[in-house]
């Protein structure tokens, strides 16, 4: 058996030349360096680093990088180059931060309601009639908050007629109405650019502009052809005629109630009809706020009637009108009408300027050399013998 296993193995071969020589040649020398130059000794240049094995490297770079764990693989690593020199690169790492213990406990909170009332409520009460309509427009649920809601409405028809709603006469007025006089309703007749002269001769108004809103809250109103109280007030009778006459004023007892809004306007003059007639006329007119709202009104079933004339005789250097609450006339707000000076126009200027308050309005024009000035009063009623809902006030150049 012995004899045959050596016959199994291979016959030892004699060692060839240069077997010693190639194990020699793989033994790998330390470089010799470089030599200096004598002319630059100072600062030599850096020796290069020294070889190793490549066994060697890698053990050395396996030590110094070692294997990333099975978690580190699934988040992916970034180095970002530090732009300072001499600083290490920074490592950035998708692996979430480690949680540390808390001395609270996290709640859920409640999420965020873009579709709050209140919220969208304060906000549109800064937003004119137009945005509101805008705004209502973009979905069901602006739709329904806008034209459900009257009170926005009514926050922007006080707020646009520059009355304020804390005073506690008008509190009273803050009232639920019906949907058929809705404060929408309100807000739209009286700034949809429309005015009395829309519905009754139109071609002879010239042009306007809004004075503003005041309140009765009475049934008495006084009516004057100047800025100034009459010395003794006038009867409160059925027929002015007489008082207009002879004191340029007159008080009217059965007035509606309520929110006025008044509005200037220049018309032609009705003497002459000629188509090239440069005369005008100045008209005070105001109204009930629910007087648009009327189908009477609107297809002409009541008309305005003549309540008197006034003629100021002699060239007159200014036209005014005003109408007052005559329960309030005693009040601060009534001399902010009667001081004239302090807010009509220099003399050189001819263009119109009123003035309001919360219980009066007035308007007054500087006028060019005249013979006098015709002031007519007219009314218009609810039935024949009904309430008030509207007065005007012209006034005409002779």
């Amino acid at each position: 058996m012995g004899k045959a296993i050596s016959l199994l193995r291979p016959p030892e071969q004699p060692p060839r030349e240069g077997a010693s020589e190639r194990g020699m040649m793989e033994l790998r020398k330390r470089p010799r360096p470089r030599l200096l130059d004598p002319d630059f000794v100072s600062s030599p240049p850096p020796t290069p680093p020294r070889k190793r094995p490549r066994k060697q490297a890698a053990a050395a770079a396996a030590v110094e990088n070692p294997a990333p764990s099975k978690r580190a693989k699934l988040c992916g690593s970034y180095y970002i180059g530090s732009p300072v020199v001499g600083l290490q690169p920074t490592r950035c790492c998708r692996l979430a931060a480690p949680v540390t213990r808390v001395s609270f406990i996290p709640r859920s909170r409640v999420p965020f309601n873009w579709y709050e009332p209140d919220m969208w409520t304060e906000v549109a009460k800064y937003l004119h009639g137009a945005d509101l309509v805008h705004l209502a427009a973009t979905c069901h649920w602006f739709l329904h908050l806008l034209f459900g809601d009257d009170s926005i409405w009514c926050y922007a028809f006080f707020r646009d007629l520059s009355l304020r709603t804390d005073d506690p006469r008008i509190l009273k007025l803050l009232i639920l109405r019906p949907f058929h006089r809705s404060w929408r309703l309100l807000y739209v007749n009286a700034f949809n650019n429309t005015h009395a002269y829309c519905f009754r001769q139109p071609k002879k108004h010239i042009e306007w502009f809004r004075i503003g809103g005041f309140l009765m809250d009475t049934s008495r109103m006084l009516l004057t052809a100047t800025l100034a109280l009459p010395r003794g007030m006038p009867p409160a009778d059925e027929n002015p005629w007489f008082s207009i006459s002879l004191t340029g004023a007159c008080l009217l007892t059965n007035v509606r109630p309520g929110i006025w809004i008044a509005d200037m306007h220049m018309v032609r003059c009705p003497v002459c009809n000629f188509k090239k007639c440069k005369g005008t006329m100045q008209v005070l007119d105001a109204r009930h706020c629910e007087l648009y709202l009327e189908k009477k009104f609107k297809d002409g079933t009541w008309e305005y009637e003549d309540l008197g004339s006034h003629f100021s005789d002699g060239p007159l250097d200014t036209a005014g009108a005003a109408i007052f609450n005559r329960d309030h006339i005693h009040t601060p707000h009534i001399g902010n009408i009667l001081n004239a000076k302090s807010w009509i126009r220099e003399r050189s200027n001819l263009l119109p300027r009123a003035r309001f308050t919360p219980i009066a309005v007035a308007m007054n024009s500087n006028l060019k050399p005249n013979h006098g000035l015709l002031s007519k009063f007219k009314a218009m009623r609810y039935s024949r013998d009904g309430e008030i809902v509207s007065v005007r006030i012209t006034q005409q150049l002779l």
